[in-house]
C-alpha cells in the first residue's frame, strides 16, 4: 500500500506538495517573526491550513476527477490518499513549529 501511495504522491501530487510545503514554510516564518506566545497566531495557522486543504480538494475534484478511476483500480480511495497526505503535511507543520520553538529558546 505504501508503495502505491508513494507512487501517487510522486506522480500526481507534486504541485500540491510544493504549494502546501511552501505555505507551511511561510507559516513557520510568521511564528518566527511574531513569537510563539500569541494564541491568535495558532488559530490563524490552523484556519489557513484547513483553507489550503479545502483548496487542494477543490482543485483535485474540479480538474482531476478523471483520475478517480485510476485510483480505484489501484485499490485506493480519495479519502485514504488525501487523508494520509493531509496528515503528513500537518505533522510536518507541527514538527517545524516545535523545532523552531526549541531552537529559539536555546539560542
Amino acid at each position: 500500500m505504501f508503495q502505491k501511495l508513494k507512487f501517487i504522491y510522486l506522480q500526481h501530487f507534486k504541485i500540491f506538495a510544493f504549494l502546501n510545503f511552501g505555505f507551511t514554510i511561510y507559516l513557520v516564518y510568521l511564528f518566527l517573526l511574531n513569537g510563539f506566545d500569541k494564541v491568535n497566531l495558532y488559530n490563524l495557522v490552523i484556519a489557513l491550513k484547513f483553507i489550503t486543504y479545502a483548496f487542494t480538494l477543490f482543485i483535485e475534484k474540479l480538474f482531476f476527477s478523471k483520475r478517480s478511476v485510476y485510483y480505484r483500480n489501484l485499490g485506493l480511495s480519495y479519502r485514504k490518499i488525501l487523508g494520509v497526505y493531509f496528515s503528513i503535511d500537518f505533522i510536518i507543520l507541527i514538527s517545524l513549529i516545535s523545532i523552531c520553538f526549541l531552537c529559539k529558546n536555546f539560542i
